[in-house]
């Protein structure tokens, strides 16, 4: 993996632990597994699956809030809509960034 992207998926992750806490939104550890097998694809597989599952938890804390459930506070419903909205807008910019990776090295000349 470069340099490049390394650093990217580190600055990523250390904003990732500093806002969600003990919620790794993007998993340190599958992308410096690289000597146990793990590709790029997996970390980015794993990442993904995070966002999705930070995106269920705050749906689903929304709803049990809404209904009426008594041990859910409202604050813990704005701290996880604001978590699943900061690990989305981080997914996003890795995603741009990687899209404008791939059209820069589809647009060097052979």
């Amino acid at each position: 993996m470069s340099a490049a992207i390394h650093g990217v998926l580190e600055k990523i992750h250390a904003q990732a632990q500093a806002i969600s806490g003990s919620t790794n939104v993007f998993p340190h550890n599958a992308v410096k597994n690289e000597s146990k097998g793990a590709s790029f694809s997996d970390a980015l597989l794993n990442s993904i699956n995070e966002i999705n599952k930070t995106q269920q938890t705050s749906k689903q804390q929304t709803q049990d809030w809404m209904s009426g459930k008594s041990d859910i506070g409202l604050n813990d419903v704005m701290l996880s809509m604001q978590k699943s909205s900061v690990a989305f807008t981080f997914g996003v910019q890795l995603r741009n960034k990687m899209v404008s990776a791939y059209q820069e090295i589809m647009s060097t000349p052979v």
